[in-house]
């Protein structure tokens, strides 16, 4: 992962969560302007809502997935080899 985007992420979640919708915005707007030619409000907002709320959701699962994982990991027995 990019460490400076982490850094972001973990002490400017707010800034994050603002940037993501930019450019989900951006992205949708320019879709929506090449295949339609016009630009719907309501539908670029529904789907900037959708796409952030999932974005965020998916990091925070990912984040806490983990570091789950790193506290498991001293705790492994599973592969220990017995002589």
């Amino acid at each position: 992962m990019n460490m400076e985007a982490d850094d972001v992420l973990l002490e400017q979640p707010v800034v994050a969560t603002a940037l993501v919708a930019a450019v989900a915005t951006a992205a949708y707007v320019g879709v929506q302007a090449v295949l339609d030619g016009s630009v719907d409000a309501l539908e670029t907002v529904l789907f900037v809502v959708a796409f952030t709320l999932v974005y965020v959701a998916g990091n925070r699962y990912l984040r806490r997935r983990e570091s789950e994982d790193a506290t498991d990991v001293g705790t492994d027995t599973t592969h220990a080899v017995e002589e």
